[in-house]
């Protein structure tokens, strides 16, 4: 009801517009100019074209908000829009009009007073929609600051979430307890060990300088991170990697993949018998799946704050297609790839 009443009080507001402009052209005309139509016909002709100009290109306005933000593709933007407001001018006031003119037998070598009007009240109606279409730019450009300062915030939350989390003594103590036991009985694997220990926190380090990173530094990044787990517990993890190689250069929010494993070891069993398995693939689309099978762990709170910021961060991005799906037998996370 509400947006029926905006579109009303618009068309009434552009209708008296309309008329407005038609008055100044007429009371600028050359006094030898007569208008020889019926001027009820032609008004109300004058006014329905008018108005379906103006509604057919705000609405296009509304779809490249969506389509072809001003911040995100300018020069395209620019290009579709106009070529939109000329096609749509055309079609709805130069192609009716040049058939009612032709109709009532004038011709173009002395225009009368309908066409001084018709051509008058385009140049109006593009200074109209120009000043709607400035309007529409600073107000994007407002919110698009608002956006990036609030992505700011919620990426040094998540950074420092993550690197707390990494940090905490709970981890470091499971840490170091693995690389001295692994160091007595298995220095090999204590030197590789190491070596993934240091490039996880080398990498949560450097993360913190980048909004996006490709996807091929996040896959080397995730695999040292389940490395260290499987040291600790073994065989009770199964983590597949299967991408084409065509989607390695594409770009996601760093640390997307650890909030999502460490999402899976910290609420599923893990053991021999109940093997956790994660998958990270691609579902040709340009879109990562990573799913786990659910051995969910009773009893457990989950606040969901790494989920919730991850979609916060999607959603800051404006980029679409990041969902969360559970059945019974699976936990599947979509995360949509960007290109840079």
């Amino acid at each position: 009801m509400k947006n029926w009443l905006k579109v009303v009080l618009r068309i009434i507001l552009v209708s008296i517009y309309a008329i407005l402009v038609m008055k100044l052209i007429v009371f600028l005309r050359p006094d030898n100019i007569k208008f020889t139509q019926s001027i009820t016909k032609f008004l109300l002709l004058y006014l329905t074209l008018f108005n379906l100009n103006t509604e057919g290109n705000l609405l296009m306005d509304r779809i490249l908000n969506k389509r072809l933000p001003w911040f995100v593709y300018p020069k395209k933007r620019l290009i579709v829009q106009l070529s939109v407001i000329i096609i749509w001018s055309l079609i709805t006031i130069g192609i009716p009009f040049t058939i009612w003119y032709f109709i009532n037998g004038r011709s173009l070598v002395y225009p009368p007073a309908s066409v001084i009007i018709f051509i008058g009240s385009i140049v109006f109606l593009l200074c109209f929609i120009g000043v709607s279409m400035i309007r529409n730019f600073f107000s994007q450009w407002q919110n698009s600051l608002l956006d990036a300062e609030h992505y700011k915030r919620e990426k040094i939350k998540a950074d420092y979430r993550v690197l707390q989390n990494q940090v905490n003594p709970h981890f470091l103590f499971n840490s170091f307890n693995v690389l001295i036991s692994e160091i007595k009985h298995n220095p090999d694997v204590a030197v590789d060990f190491t070596r993934k220990l240091s490039k996880v926190y080398r990498y949560v380090l450097q993360s913190k300088n980048h909004d996006l990173i490709s996807l091929k530094k996040e896959l080397d990044f995730i695999s040292s991170f389940v490395f260290l787990h499987k040291v600790r517990v073994g065989e009770a993890i199964d983590f597949v990697v299967d991408i084409p190689q065509d989607l390695l250069s594409l770009q996601l929010p760093p640390l997307t993949l650890q909030i999502l494993v460490e999402n899976a070891l910290k609420h599923n069993e893990l053991s021999t018998d109940k093997v956790l398995k994660i998958f990270i693939h691609a579902n040709g689309e340009d879109v990562l799946v990573v799913r786990n099978n659910l051995q969910e762990i009773r009893n457990t709170e989950s606040t969901n704050t790494g989920l919730s910021n991850l979609k916060k961060r999607f959603d800051l991005l404006q980029k679409d297609g990041f969902k969360i799906e559970k059945t019974k037998e699976e936990f599947i996370v979509l995360i949509p790839l960007l290109q840079i």
